[in-house]
């Protein structure tokens, strides 16, 4: 597999710009060769035969001068790229850019929602053809644009009912069970739990986007529970899902099993609705945008932090909803982290100023309060604001795994131990069916190990890389863990797979290096077994 990374930027927005991995200007002179580019560049797979440019550049000439221009028009493109210049390919029939080195901001998810901005702006190639090209990409982009443009977000609309035998306290448990699952969904994306029991006079209502329903019915140990979840005007069953219940004060209660239906349901449920909501609402478009955001964000990879960090402004752009600001302060606290970015201070400024503005939005949402208090904790080192903000964000909602997590977390901050370790394990139970499970998991491991409970953390740091096996946080806690544990074999296959999935990583630098990301395991001694492998 080709893993070489993203080392040239072409800016297609505005005049043409090229700019290589250590921020040099390689920007080639010259209209035609810069048009050359452009045309590779917007390409479909950055690909054309040399006549079809030819034809674009040289239309007026002859086939054996417009040949020679291009041979000239390639070489200076090729001298303008100097380090980079394996990414121009040609030979007799074709010419390509390798599209696995190169981003071009006209192709990325986000997109400046600005009408005055204009393609390749200045550019003076004089030639119909391309003219007439340029004309069309141009209508291209704007169509983009407006399509892009946010309209006002009015929500989703989720109607929660239940089915009893009882009328009185069962149905009132399934109530609370369907509730606080559209409850789940309304904190992630903007939804509205909506009531339809209205008397007769006021029952003039919009019809609903999605029905969640539990029935609930009597066994010999207990109730048994089905939850379902459909779309409503297309009939398209979204979740459902037969579940035991020892005692109906579980549902009150939201015992840990509960706690994890209600969590699976609300993200299985959010993961579907962009596929059967209108493509033009502008919250199915921001759930789209968010959901692909933390795919990008939990894999912690330098480009896919960029990307996530973009869709999820991006996302707010279409619906302004506090959550969205404070996944983006998380994903800026992500990144300072794993040291993905040189200005840390500028991050954690940013991360803190973000996590104020989904506050003021989002005063009483669960998932602001839990994402928020990660950012006291981690970029002010608040420790009283850490608890206040995770404790809040767990009474407000016990069925959210993020929460937990913060509040394990907090309770660590506060070198509450066996606190830390209990709400942490609660947490990646209740989120054991996620497909981000390996960020609870990793995080156990993290507080395992500030437990001093090497089998424990090993236990949750397998876990972490049997759901994700490119995760990198994991991968590193285990090296040192097996290490630890005296098992070389493997920590040093550990240490193979993080060579391979970690650019620039060594063992020298896990071990000496105070500002790789081990903190925990350096805090608690872990590392110096380690050394018996460099």
């Amino acid at each position: 597999m080709d893993n070489r990374p993203l080392t040239l930027r072409i800016s297609l927005l505005g005049p043409l710009r090229m700019v290589g991995a250590k921020g040099d200007v390689l920007t080639p002179k010259g209209a035609k060769n810069q048009a050359l580019l452009a045309l590779l560049a917007l390409s479909p797979g950055m690909s054309r035969p040399r006549r079809w440019i030819e034809d674009k550049l040289w239309s007026t000439f002859g086939p054996e001068q417009a040949s020679a221009n291009l041979r000239q028009a390639l070489s200076k493109l090729r001298s303008a790229l100097g380090d980079h210049a394996d990414a121009l390919r040609a030979d007799r029939t074709t010419v390509s850019l390798d599209r696995k080195q190169i981003w071009v901001d006209s192709l990325d998810d986000v997109l400046p929602l600005d009408d005055r901005v204009e393609l390749l702006q200045g550019i003076d190639v004089r030639d119909p053809e391309f003219e007439e090209w340029l004309r069309m990409e141009r209508a291209a982009l704007s169509t983009r644009i407006a399509r892009a443009k946010p309209t006002p977000a009015t929500g989703i609309l989720i109607h929660c009912n239940a089915l009893a035998e009882d009328p009185g306290r069962e149905r009132m448990m399934g109530e609370i069970l369907a509730n606080q699952i559209g409850e789940n969904i309304s904190e992630q994306i903007r939804a509205w739990r909506q009531d339809r029991d209205l008397p007769d006079g006021l029952s003039n209502l919009p019809p609903s986007d999605v029905t969640i329903s539990t029935q609930l019915v009597p066994d010999d140990t207990g109730h048994s529970v089905f939850i379902k979840a459909v779309h409503q005007s297309s009939g398209r069953i979204l979740y459902s899902k037969l579940q035991h219940v020892d005692r109906l004060n579980d549902i009150l209660e939201t015992e840990v099993s509960v706690g994890k239906t209600v969590f699976e349901a609300a993200d299985q449920i959010i993961g579907k609705l962009p596929q059967v909501l209108e493509g033009t609402r502008p919250e199915t478009r921001a759930t789209a945008l968010s959901r692909l955001g933390l795919y990008r964000m939990f894999s912690f990879e330098r480009s896919a932090l960029r990307e996530a960090y973009g869709l999820m402004k991006q996302a707010y752009d279409h619906d302004n909803n506090g959550v969205y600001l404070a996944w983006t302060a998380l994903i800026r606290t992500i990144q300072i982290v794993e040291l993905a970015e040189d200005d840390a201070a500028g991050l954690r400024e940013e991360a803190v100023e973000l996590h104020y503005k989904a506050l003021e939005s989002g005063t009483d949402n669960a998932l602001v309060q839990a994402l928020a208090a990660k950012i006291k904790g981690t970029a002010l080192r608040d420790g009283a604001g850490f608890f206040e903000l995770a404790k809040r964000a767990v009474e407000r909602n016990p069925a959210n795994a993020i929460a937990w997590n913060s509040l394990a977390e907090a309770h660590l901050f506060a070198g509450q131990f066996d606190q830390a370790l209990a709400a942490s394990k609660r947490a990646s139970h209740i989120a054991s069916t996620s497909p981000f499970k390996h960020w609870w998991d990793t995080g156990r491991c993290l507080i395992a190990i500030a437990c001093n409970k090497p089998d424990e953390a090993i236990e949750a740091g397998e876990a972490a890389t049997r759901s994700a096996p490119l995760s990198r946080p994991a991968h590193r806690q285990l090296l040192a863990l097996y290490a630890l544990q005296g098992d070389l074999d493997k920590a040093r296959a550990v240490a193979d797979k993080l060579t391979k999935i970690e650019p620039g990583f060594s063992l020298d630098r896990l071990v000496n290096d105070a500002s790789y990301p081990v903190t925990t395991l350096r805090k608690n001694g872990m590392l110096e077994p380690i050394r018996a492998l460099l």
